[in-house]
C-alpha cells in the first residue's frame, strides 16, 4: 500500500477514491435567518475565538478519536463537538435570565453572554457510530457513518430525521468501534456496537450476583433485567440528551458567511486535507507558502472555533480544533491562513443548532434561543 493511501486510512478509515463528497448545498433545514444576513463584514472583529470571550471559554473538552484504538470517526467528533459547543454557548445566554422574564418575553432576549453555567454537556460519539447507516455491500467500505468515515452534514440530518436525539457521552462510552470494523478488539465487542434500545444509554455496577434484586427505572416495583456484567438499560424517559432544531451548510469560499456563522452562533464543522498535519507542532500554516498546502482533497473533519490576526504578516488565520488529543499540535488546535482555501479548509462546511437539552442541574430553561432575536447582544461583546 502506498504511503499516501496508508495515511488516508490512518486519518479517516477510507482511501481517497472512496471518500464522500461532504458538501451538499441542498441538504439543509433552516428556521432562523442565517447570520451573514444580519451581521455585516464591518461588524466582525479582526480576531475572535470561542476559546476566550471576555475571559470565558465556551468550548467543550478536547477528545481523541484514536483512543482506545484507531477509528476513522473524525466526522462524528467534529460534528458533535461543534454541536456541544453551541449548547454551551446557548446555555450561557439563557443563564442570565430568570424563568419569569423568559416566560413573559416568549423565550427571552439574549441580553449579555455570561459565564458558562457548567458542567458541560458532552455528546456520545459512540452512539452515532452504533446507529450509523451503512451501504448494503460491506465490501465497498463506503459506510456513511462509521469508523470507515462519514458525512457530518448527513449525520446532522440523520439525527434530526431519524435518531431524534443524541445521548450525553456518559450514557455510552467511546470504544472506537462500529459494527463493520475489524480493528483491534472490535470483533470481540460486536454486541456493543448495535443500535438496539438497550444500547442507547446503559450502566454497569458491581451487583451482578444480585442482578434480579434491582428495581427498574420505571418505578413499577418490578425487578429489572440485567446482563451477566450487571449492566442495565436506562429507561427512555431518563436518558439525558440533546436534540437538533436546524442544520445546514455554508457556501464554499464565502468568508463573510463563515465568520458570521461562527461569531453569532458558534463553531462550525469543516473538512481539510490532513496529510500535511501529521508533523504539525505549532505555528500558522501558510506562513511559509509551502505549495503542499494547496492540496484541497478532503480526508478529515475538524471544527473551526474562531479566527486570529497575525500583526507581523498582516494576515488573518483560522483557529481550528482537531480530534487527535491535547498532546497534538497547539494543545489539540492548529492555525491556518485564512482566505486562500489552504488544505481545502474553506469549501466544505456543516453546522447545526440545538433544539433542547437535558440540563445537568435545575435550569429554568433548556430550549435554544437564536441570536437573531437580539442582534445587539452579539454586537455588544
Amino acid at each position: 500500500m502506498s504511503s499516501t493511501k496508508s495515511l488516508l486510512l490512518l486519518i479517516t478509515g477510507i482511501t481517497a477514491e472512496h471518500y464522500p463528497n461532504l458538501y451538499d448545498p441542498l441538504r439543509s433545514h433552516t428556521i432562523h435567518p442565517l447570520p451573514h444576513t444580519y451581521i455585516t463584514e464591518d461588524d466582525l472583529p479582526q480576531s475572535f475565538t470561542w476559546q476566550n470571550v471576555n475571559g470565558n471559554n465556551y468550548l467543550t473538552r478536547m477528545k481523541n478519536q484514536h483512543i482506545p484504538q484507531y477509528c476513522g470517526s473524525c466526522w462524528a467528533h467534529s460534528a458533535l463537538s461543534a454541536l456541544a459547543d453551541r449548547v454551551k454557548i446557548a446555555r450561557s445566554y439563557l443563564g442570565l435570565l430568570d424563568c419569569t422574564e423568559q416566560s413573559e418575553n416568549n423565550g427571552g432576549m439574549l441580553q449579555e453572554l455570561g459565564p458558562p453555567p457548567g458542567p458541560d454537556i458532552d455528546l456520545s460519539v459512540q452512539y452515532l457510530l452504533n446507529c450509523g447507516i451503512q451501504d448494503s455491500d460491506p465490501d465497498t467500505h463506503t459506510h456513511k457513518l462509521s469508523c470507515h468515515g462519514g458525512n457530518s452534514l448527513f449525520a446532522y440530518e440523520y439525527i434530526f430525521n431519524t435518531l431524534e436525539f443524541v445521548p450525553e457521552d456518559s450514557c455510552l462510552a467511546y470504544i472506537a468501534c462500529s459494527s463493520e470494523s475489524e480493528e483491534g478488539f472490535c470483533p470481540d465487542v460486536a454486541g456493543l456496537t448495535t443500535c438496539e434500545s438497550w444500547n442507547i444509554c446503559r450502566t454497569c455496577d458491581s451487583f451482578s450476583s444480585n442482578q434480579n434484586q434491582f428495581m427498574s427505572d420505571a418505578g413499577n416495583g418490578e425487578a429489572e433485567e440485567r446482563d451477566a456484567y450487571g449492566c442495565r438499560a436506562i429507561a427512555p424517559g431518563s436518558i439525558p440528551n440533546v436534540t437538533i432544531l436546524e442544520y445546514g451548510s455554508i457556501e464554499p469560499g464565502n468568508i463573510h458567511a463563515i465568520k458570521a456563522e461562527i461569531y453569532a452562533r458558534g463553531p462550525v464543522k469543516t473538512s481539510i486535507n490532513a496529510n500535511y498535519l501529521r508533523n504539525y507542532t505549532g505555528g500558522i500554516l501558510g506562513s511559509d507558502d509551502d505549495p503542499a498546502l494547496l492540496n484541497a482533497t478532503h480526508n478529515h473533519g475538524v471544527s473551526i472555533v474562531g479566527w486570529g490576526y497575525d500583526e507581523e504578516r498582516d494576515k488573518q488565520h483560522w483557529i481550528i480544533r482537531n480530534s487527535w488529543g491535547v498532546y497534538w499540535g497547539e494543545m489539540g488546535f492548529f492555525r491556518i491562513e485564512l482566505g486562500r482555501n489552504l488544505l481545502g479548509v474553506e469549501d466544505n462546511f456543516a453546522w447545526a443548532n440545538p433544539a433542547q437539552w437535558t440540563a445537568p442541574y435545575n435550569e429554568c430553561h433548556n430550549t435554544y434561543v437564536d441570536p437573531s432575536v437580539d442582534v445587539t447582544a452579539i454586537l455588544r461583546r
